[in-house]
C-alpha cells in the first residue's frame, strides 16, 4: 500500500516537471478541450457530381514559351472532378476514365517518366476506368475509385505507397495505395495525406513531422484516434482540420500559427482538439499553415497564417490568428477551396472568387491592396475549383447557356 502511494507520487511529481519544463504555448495545447464525444452521426456520402468543361483562368506555372496559357482545356467538356497542383492538372470524366497535362514533375503526369517534360494536350492516364474523384497533395495525385480504394501517383514515393519509402524519385504510373479502403473523399498535402472513409473515420500516412499522424513515431497508414463523425478533412499546411457531422471542427498538427484554435501560438499535438467559435461548419479547406471553413448560412471564415489578406480580415500583412474571422467581401458561398495562400469560392450562383496572393490570382486579382475578395471572370457557373482550374456547368440544351465555350474552346 505504502509503495503503490509513493509510486503515484513520483509519477504526479514527473508529470509536473514535466509540464513545468513545457514552454505557455505547450502547456496551453497539452490544456485545450479535445474533440467532443458524440460525433459518430456524421457520415460522408460520395458527392454526386455534375458534369461541366475544365476552364483555365490562369496559367500554370513555368510554361514553356508558346504555351496555352489560359482557356478552355481541350477534350474536357465532360469532367466530374479535377485536381490542379500548379504545375500539373489531371480529370476525372464521367465515364471514369482520368487525364492529364501539364508538366511532369517526378511522375505528377503520371505517364511512366521522370523526366521534367511539359504536355500541353491531355493525355489519359493508364489502367484507371472507374474513377470517382481526384486530388492533389504537392505534385502527387490521388484518385478514388468507385469501389472506395486509392490510386496514386506522382513525386512523393512515400505517399503513394502508403508510408513505405523506395527509393528518391517519384511514381511515374498509378499504383493502388495498400490498406486505403471504404474510402469517400481525401485531404492531401505536400508530405502527409489524409483520406476519409465512409464511417467517418480519418487515415492518414506519409512524413509525421509534426504529430499530424499522432503520438506514435512512424510513416504508415494509420487511423486518427480521438475523431469521429467527420464529413470533411484538409491538411493545412503543419496541422490538419476536420469537421464532423455535428457542425464543429478539430484540428491536430502543429499550432505554429494557431490552426489549434490555441493562445498563445506553438506547441503541437496528435490529439485532435476542438476549434473554439466555429458552428454549423459543412466545409473545410487547407493552404499553405492556413484554414478556411464554409457554414451552412454561407459564410467563410478564416484562420492561421495571414499574407497577401488571405485570411479576409483586411491585414495584408504577416500575420496570424487563432481565432477564425469572417472572410469578407464575399456573397453566399456553396464550396470552398484553398490554394497556398489563395482562398477560392463558388458563391450560390456559381460565381467565382478569390482573396490572397496575387500569384494564383494573377490579373484578376490587381488593385485590391486590402486583400478583399474578387470576381473571377470564367465562361459559365462553376461546379468546382482547384488551383488555376474550374469546372464550368455545361450547356443547356435549350438555352445554349453555361459552358458551351468553354467546351468548345
Amino acid at each position: 500500500m505504502v509503495g503503490s502511494v509513493w509510486l503515484r507520487v513520483l509519477v504526479a511529481g514527473v508529470a509536473v516537471l514535466g509540464l513545468a519544463g513545457c514552454s505557455k504555448a505547450d502547456r496551453a495545447v497539452i490544456g485545450a478541450p479535445g474533440c467532443p464525444d458524440g460525433g459518430s452521426a456524421g457520415r460522408p456520402d460520395p458527392a454526386r457530381p455534375q458534369t461541366g468543361a475544365v476552364w483555365a483562368y490562369g496559367p500554370h506555372s513555368g510554361l514553356p514559351d508558346g504555351a496555352r496559357a489560359g482557356g478552355a482545356v481541350p477534350g474536357w467538356s465532360d469532367v466530374v472532378s479535377v485536381a490542379d497542383s500548379g504545375y500539373t492538372t489531371v480529370a476525372v470524366k464521367a465515364d471514369g476514365t482520368v487525364w492529364a497535362y501539364g508538366t511532369n514533375i517526378k511522375g505528377s503526369l503520371g505517364q511512366g517518366a521522370h523526366e521534367r517534360v511539359y504536355e500541353g494536350e491531355p493525355r489519359r492516364v493508364a489502367g484507371i476506368s472507374d474513377a470517382r474523384s481526384v486530388h492533389v497533395g504537392g505534385e502527387t495525385f490521388f484518385v478514388v475509385r468507385r469501389d472506395g480504394t486509392v490510386t496514386a501517383w506522382g513525386s512523393q514515393n512515400i505517399l503513394v505507397n502508403a508510408g513505405k519509402r523506395e527509393g528518391h524519385q517519384g511514381v511515374p504510373t498509378p499504383r493502388t495505395v495498400p490498406g486505403a479502403e471504404d474510402v469517400v473523399s481525401m485531404g492531401p498535402g505536400s508530405l502527409t495525406t489524409f483520406a476519409l472513409r465512409s464511417d467517418g473515420r480519418v487515415l492518414g500516412w506519409g512524413i509525421n513531422l509534426t504529430d499530424v499522424l499522432g503520438d506514435e513515431d512512424g510513416t504508415g497508414l494509420t487511423e486518427v484516434d480521438g475523431v469521429e463523425g467527420v464529413v470533411d478533412v484538409a491538411s493545412a499546411g503543419g496541422a490538419v482540420v476536420a469537421v464532423r457531422g455535428d457542425g464543429r471542427v478539430c484540428a491536430w498538427g502543429n499550432n505554429a500559427h494557431g490552426l489549434l484554435g490555441v493562445e498563445p501560438h506553438g506547441g503541437q499535438t496528435g490529439r485532435p482538439v476542438l476549434v473554439p467559435g466555429l458552428e454549423n461548419i459543412v466545409r473545410v479547406a487547407g493552404g499553405e499553415d492556413l484554414a478556411f471553413a464554409l457554414d451552412e448560412d454561407g459564410a467563410v471564415w478564416a484562420w492561421g497564417r495571414g499574407a497577401s489578406g488571405v485570411l479576409g480580415d483586411g491585414d495584408t500583412s504577416e500575420h496570424s490568428s487563432a481565432k477564425p474571422v469572417r472572410v469578407r467581401g464575399l456573397p453566399a458561398v456553396r464550396s470552398i477551396a484553398a490554394f497556398q495562400y489563395t482562398g477560392l469560392a463558388v458563391d450560390t450562383d456559381g460565381g467565382l472568387w478569390g482573396w490572397g496572393s496575387g500569384l494564383v490570382l494573377g490579373d484578376h486579382g490587381k488593385g485590391r491592396a486590402d486583400g478583399t475578395p474578387v470576381r473571377i471572370t470564367v465562361p459559365g457557373p462553376v461546379l468546382e475549383v482547384s488551383g488555376r482550374h474550374v469546372i464550368v456547368e455545361a450547356a443547356s440544351e435549350e438555352t445554349g447557356d453555361g459552358a458551351g465555350a468553354a467546351g468548345r474552346g
